[in-house]
């Protein structure tokens, strides 16, 4: 079912309204001049592989095959037209990640491209976890590191040795007023904890919400509580667990715990001056008895309201606007560290494919939750509309930004924007219920990691796969396309109408009204060289008038060499668009 673009306009008012007006510096490569063009490409492309295909039709091509080059047959009288995509596909995450340069040439002479148009930046407050706030540097680089420590820590010997039963079979909650003190990250690097004394102020059949003793004047009120608490019993412990699984139970209290502490709001340091803020996370130590600092039992962290901080102003409508989201959102890693780690001796899942399920996550909460529960009368907008900004600032310039990002990243907007999207078409193409659980679930329930587990769970191959969401990426509800498959659009969004309806509520914001504005070529002509980033690559529009001839793209490594035989594993994605 679409998504109406009579819904998606007050997204677009909530988006505008989170944040700033600071723009991004325009993506001029820092204010270097572009290189040099490289040496012609060389062998010929006498064995290029012929397109051969109906409007609507698509093709994946290995551009080992015909020394990288395609051949798009002379038009008829009506003229043609082709979307083509260069994608890198190693779905491995690497420290650094998987990459390769390219050069993209074409023939003839005259070439135009659209990507030249000069767009506005666009701010970087569309993170849901932002608000006002614009650089999100703490934030990101936080949650990188939990998760690459996690992935540390699955793997170290010794690691159930202390993963035994509580040693007796009846599950004992917690009651209201109960006191517990906490280890706490005291730092962003997480390698010292602090103590923190709190009282259970809600437990309910699912969660338990426990609040530092020592909180800041104008925090939460028991009603506040009281309607997250409900909200995390009835709506999203539900729809996580329905998508993605158990949780482990390792205190045996029969509930979640949730520490809401100023100290996370530590974390952020001055977020005032730095633009970012950290708003809640899971670490997989906890469920790690006896590693340092763990609390041995199932719990994750939210920060508190703090409105008179002068270096960190957390007002309470910020801080409970975003409250249930980050709930719903470290609640699916929790699941998914159990479901990996603990229960099937794994490693933690990799860090797209597991932000992208966290992200798949706020939206289901978004589509799940009745709108009389949330603040605003719209739960849509709430816990999605982050996402969706997420998206545009990637579809804005998917060559420049990872879908595989790399284990150093600390997931950047656009690659959470990236994740998210690719999590979202995977479930609208290979999930067998609207909302794709049962899809979502074997993608958690496994001890396969990353790309491996997405081709296990869709029976296609991950080099197959990306370059179709590719296509789809550009091809999403293009007026006059008719697909033949129902990949190269999606099924659960019109995202068209969606940023068409940002883009006229808040053009400074969103600069286009589709962000992803392919280079086009007139008449074949066409020369670019760039680098093809892991699940990313460049978009081209081959138009040709009737009776034009036949056009000839050659794809080679930067080097003008062979780049069929590159660890990136590019593919060449084309659909026939008319």
């Amino acid at each position: 079912m679409k998504i109406s673009s009579n819904h998606i306009v007050v997204l677009a008012l909530l988006a505008a309204a989170c944040g700033g007006t600071e723009p991004d510096p325009p993506d001029n490569g820092g204010g270097n001049p572009p290189p040099p063009p490289p040496p012609p490409p060389s062998g010929s492309c006498a064995a290029a592989v012929d397109v051969a295909l109906q409007p609507g039709e698509h093709v994946v091509v290995n551009p080992a095959s015909g020394g990288g080059c395609v051949r798009f047959p002379a038009a008829g009288d009506a003229g043609a037209e082709y979307v083509y995509a260069a994608v890198a596909t190693n779905g491995t995450e690497t420290t650094l990640g998987s990459s390769v340069t390219y050069r993209l040439t074409g023939t003839s002479v005259v070439a135009t491209s659209e990507a030249s148009i000069a767009a506005a930046a666009l701010p970087s407050q569309l993170d849901p976890s932002l608000g006002a706030f614009t650089r999100p540097k703490t934030r990101e680089a936080f949650h990188g590191m939990l998760r690459t420590r996690e992935r540390a820590l699955a793997t170290s010997p010794g690691l159930f040795f202390n993963l035994g039963s509580s040693g007796t079979s009846a599950v004992i909650p917690p009651t209201v007023g109960h006191q517990r003190t906490f280890k706490v990250c005291e730092t962003t690097t997480c390698s010292d904890f602090v103590d923190v004394p709190a009282t259970a102020r809600y437990v309910g059949p699912k969660g338990a919400i426990y609040v530092d003793n020592t909180v800041p004047a104008g925090g939460y009120s028991q009603a506040d509580l009281n309607q997250v608490g409900f909200l995390f019993d009835n709506y999203l412990y539900p729809i996580d667990t329905t998508a993605f699984g158990r949780e482990s139970d390792l205190d045996n209290n029969g509930v979640v715990v949730v520490l809401l502490t100023d100290q996370v709001n530590a974390l952020s340091g001055n977020c005032n001056a730095e633009g970012s803020v950290i708003l809640g996370y899971f670490f997989g130590s906890d469920l790690l008895p006896g590693q340092e600092g763990s609390n041995g039992g199932e719990v994750f962290y939210g920060l508190v309201p703090d409105p008179n901080n002068a270096e960190c102003t957390i007002s309470l409508n910020y801080a409970s606007e975003y409250l249930a989201p980050t709930f719903i959102h470290e609640f699916q890693h929790m699941i998914s560290f159990n479901q990996h780690v603990l229960i099937r001796n794994g490693s933690s899942e990799d860090t797209w494919l597991n932000e992208g399920l966290s992200h798949f996550a706020e939206e289901l909460g978004g589509r799940g939750i009745e709108d009389q529960h949330c603040s605003s009368g719209d739960c849509f907008t709430q816990f999605v509309v982050g996402d969706a900004g997420n998206a545009y600032r990637y579809l804005r310039d998917v060559e420049a930004h990872f879908l595989i990002e790399p284990g150093s990243s600390g997931g950047t907007l656009e690659e959470r924007g990236a994740n998210w999207l690719f999590v979202r078409w995977l479930a609208d193409h290979f999930g067998a219920d609207e909302n794709g659980t049962a899809f979502t679930r074997a993608l958690v329930g496994t001890n396969r990691l990353g790309a491996a587990n997405v081709a296990a769970v869709t029976g296609q191959p991950f080099a197959t796969l990306v370059p179709e969401w590719q296509l789809a990426n550009y091809l999403e509800n293009l007026p006059g396309f008719v697909p033949a498959s129902p990949r190269l659009q999606y099924e659960s969004w019109n995202f068209r109408a969606t940023f068409e309806a940002f883009n006229a509520q808040s053009p400074g914001s969103y600069p286009r009204p589709y962000p992803l504005v392919p280079d086009s070529t007139l008449t074949g002509a066409y020369s670019r060289q760039g680098t093809l980033r892991a699940g990313s690559g460049r978009h081209l529009r081959i138009l040709q008038a009737p009776q034009a001839s036949a056009v000839t793209l050659h794809l080679t490594d930067g080097s003008s060499q062979s780049i069929g035989s590159s660890s990136a594993a590019p593919r060449i994605g084309i659909a026939r668009i008319r």
